[in-house]
């Protein structure tokens, strides 16, 4: 419905009013008429009327109160846009990651007024991206929606606070949940028989991410001054982001300082002595800092095959060079199969499961690896803690002993 607003000049010859006709049960209806004080106001109806018809352009109106305020209520994506301008204290790859969920996440949601939303639009829209996918045919994520709606929850809560609108119309919403990639943990064994199938040079970048369960984007951006061999620890001051910039670390509690095994000390030293404290602990042959995307097809994917009996090189991925270790040896596929296929994220799963194997209490796990709350740590890893194990075993065995002789097969 294509509606234009039209101007009116009062008797007195000054005051200008604005008009938009429309009707609200078809061609066969009366024609109904609302008159705006301001031209702003009269095409923001216009607008509405044409977005989501007649009959809930109306009861939007009747909602609005106050004209100088509500007459030039900005859309959904014009709000969001503000919203990111105003935040502080975010980083500039997480400022860009919000602005492309206004330009490309937004959907039907974008054109709307900020007051014509409802929790059914939500609704809608969180139904909408659950049937996306991404590269593979794979469904969305439940993460990736939870996160778009995250940010527009928070664009929403700043129009409440601005009274702009009465309720934030994303409470309440419930998200899809999607099956998450599972977790895959090395043994000590299983870790040495896979760092052998990666060339010296890049073996103790492995070490490191498996012996402290950094994430790659700390372990990269460590310099030769965050590494203490005297005490034995190194500090985590900033990480890579998406963006391609290096930064504060993910949170306030990534800030940290993390414990070394007299072993990687012996394995970082050479690659911290005698340098300077602003050059990179890991760098690639060009000396830059190592980028994942580049490590992952050329370093870790082919150890990943050959410690599967596979030969290096995938049946899609490009040339990769024949790879020797330290005694100039080739490295080829193991002849009995490592059986699991860690990503690089997993090396940070498998210290964690380490830890909390041998019982270092899990507050202690979780200012090791950083989390913000313990209740991520226990969500992640409380199912590989083998004192609660046992202590579940003891519980239930005690419930049944009396029980079990009874019970005929």
């Amino acid at each position: 419905m294509a509606v234009t607003p039209r101007a009116h000049l009062a008797k007195d010859g000054k005051t200008v009013t604005w008009s938009v006709r429309f009707r609200v049960g078809g061609r066969d209806s009366k024609e109904t008429t609302k008159t705006f004080g301001t031209e702003e106001g009269a095409r923001s109806f216009a607008g509405l009327l044409a977005t989501l018809g007649p009959t809930r352009a109306v009861e939007i109106l009747k909602k609005r109160t106050g004209a100088a305020t509500k007459e030039g209520m900005p859309t959904v994506a014009q709000w969001c846009t503000r919203h990111i301008e105003k935040l502080t204290g975010v980083g500039g790859s997480t400022l860009a990651t919000y602005r492309g969920h206004v330009r490309n996440d937004l959907g039907d949601l974008a054109p709307l007024p900020i007051d014509a939303v409802t929790s059914d639009d939500i609704a809608d829209w969180v139904n909408a991206a659950a049937k996306e996918k991404v590269r593979g045919g794979k469904p969305i994520s439940g993460k990736t929606i939870a996160n778009r709606h995250s940010f527009l929850s928070g664009a929403f809560k700043r129009a409440v606070r601005a009274g702009l609108i009465a309720s934030n119309p994303c409470e309440g919403t419930r998200l899809p949940r999607t099956e998450r990639e599972p977790m895959v943990f090395l043994t000590h064994e299983e870790y040495l028989v896979f760092l052998g199938c990666f060339i010296p040079r890049w073996q103790p970048l492995v070490t490191t991410l498996f012996s402290t369960g950094i994430r790659w984007g700390e372990a990269t951006a460590l310099r030769v001054g965050d590494v203490d061999l005297d005490r034995k620890v190194l500090a985590v001051e900033r990480a890579w982001k998406r963006d391609g910039t290096v930064g504060a670390p993910k949170s306030k509690k990534s800030r940290r300082t993390v414990a070394l095994a007299p072993e990687v000390v012996d394995v970082l030293t050479p690659l911290v002595e005698d340098r300077p404290g602003h050059a990179y602990v890991f760098t690639n042959n060009a000396g830059e800092h190592v980028k994942h995307r580049t490590f992952s097809k050329e370093a870790w994917a082919p150890a990943v095959r050959l410690a599967n009996g596979e030969p290096a090189q995938g049946k899609k991925g490009g040339r990769v060079a024949v790879r020797h270790d330290s005694t100039g040896a080739e490295i080829k596929p193991l002849k009995t199969a490592l059986g699991k296929r860690p990503r690089i994220h997993d090396a940070r799963h498998s210290n964690a499961s380490w830890l909390l194997g041998a019982g270092v209490p899990i507050n202690y796990v979780q200012a090791h690896l950083g989390h913000e709350s313990i209740t991520t740590t226990v969500d992640r890893y409380g199912h590989v803690m083998p004192a609660a194990q046992v202590a579940i075993r003891s519980a239930i065995s005690g419930a049944l002993a009396a029980a079990h002789p009874q019970i005929e097969a």
